[in-house]
């Protein structure tokens, strides 16, 4: 019996070498690139429709044109500081999607560093979650942000929050869905089967724990074969869709705007009616590349967005502390001679290393104006 073991057990360690070091190979030749997919570092939330791991850094997530490394801490937000409920100064709260999550810096570089950095007397805590909408940032803020007991919340809005939480836009089977019917928003239930067969186990268990096998060329080989498999997967369920639905590609926005409006309102009133009345609140829209070009050289969705859009969230928002920083925006420009996309990446329209700045520069002004 002991005999079996061992062979057993040398066996499988020698399939697990030879695995390794082919894994390695094709890395070594290019086939598989030396780091990690960004969907790694979120997952399907039940509560928040999206979250990270906590207590985990990712030293090598990469996008086209951006490599960085990522922390989460103990409460799965961006950061590499463990955090605690109790209370010794005052706390600053980050809520927001993608473009504050910032995964396209390394720690110390990213948005909520910079902030934290410019205003060190404050805690800064850092929300923000990819493929979020508003109404996904209501349930963080209900069921996480108000266990933090914050002073002063800045709210970053997307001109994508749009249709981020409509059954006629961005949300997927996981997300708070709305629907405008009959003069009423009604919200479509998530497909909580699919959430218990998400959080099953052993799926569970493979999403949590494999992470922990990122330092290995085996891991990304893995990850590289499940990307393949899940754009494939994609795909396939696009050209279903396209074949039933005469699809627009041109513009997302413009066919179901009218009813998206009646819905986003609905959301920014349950936001504004969910907040603590003791907390100061800040709404940023941000920035992108296209608010700075000429309408002739726009696509006709980046053109509605620019005309019909933002116009709808600056005047949405208009009954709170709202900020559009346009004028400061091109101030900073000319200043610092920055070049197009000027605030973004050339291949991306996250914020670059100077959006972290715009941003951590824009936040630090408005808490020293009432300090």
């Amino acid at each position: 019996m002991k005999v079996l073991i061992k062979k057993i057990f040398l066996i499988t360690l020698f399939t697990l070498l030879l695995i390794e070091f082919f894994s390695f190979l094709s890395i070594k030749f290019n086939i598989v690139r030396d780091t990690l997919p960004s969907w790694v570092t979120l997952h399907a939330h039940e509560e928040y429709t999206h979250w990270h791991p906590k207590n985990i850094t990712f030293k090598n997530i990469a996008g086209q044109c951006w490599v960085s490394t990522v922390s989460y801490n103990n409460y799965g937000m961006r950061g590499v500081d463990n955090v605690s409920l109790k209370k010794k100064k005052r706390r600053i709260a980050l809520l927001g999607d993608s473009m504050i999550e910032n995964i396209e810096l390394s720690d110390g570089l990213d948005i909520g560093s910079k902030i934290k950095t410019k205003i060190p007397n404050y805690e800064i805590l850092n929300f923000s979650a990819r493929a979020t909408g508003l109404a996904d940032q209501t349930d963080i803020y209900n069921k996480l942000v108000k266990k933090f007991d914050v002073d002063t919340i800045f709210l970053f809005v997307h001109y994508n929050d749009l249709i981020n939480n409509s059954i006629d836009g961005n949300a997927s089977i996981y997300h708070r869905r709305y629907d405008y019917q009959n003069n009423q928003v009604v919200e479509i239930d998530k497909d909580y089967q699919w959430l218990k067969n998400y959080n099953s186990k052993l799926k569970y268990f493979k999403r949590n724990y494999s992470v922990h096998l990122k330092g290995t060329n085996f891991y990304k080989v893995y990850l590289h074969v499940i990307g393949i498999l899940n754009n494939k997967k994609k795909t396939t369920n696009d050209t279903k869709v396209k074949k039933k639905i005469i699809k627009k590609n041109k513009n997302d926005y413009e066919p179901y705007f009218e009813k998206n409006k009646k819905i986003y309102e609905f959301l920014k009133d349950k936001f504004i009616s969910d907040m603590e009345p003791n907390q100061n609140l800040y709404v940023i829209l941000n920035i992108f590349p296209f608010s700075f070009v000429d309408n002739d050289k726009l696509s006709e969705e980046e053109k509605f967005i620019k005309k019909k859009v933002m116009p709808f969230l600056q005047k949405t928002w208009s009954d709170v502390n709202f900020i559009y920083p346009l004028d400061y925006a091109e101030e900073y420009i000319l200043v610092n001679k920055l070049k197009y996309p000027y605030f973004s990446w050339d291949c991306d329209k996250h914020y670059s290393i100077h959006g972290s700045e715009f941003i951590s520069d824009l936040v630090h002004k408005k808490i020293n104006m009432f300090n």
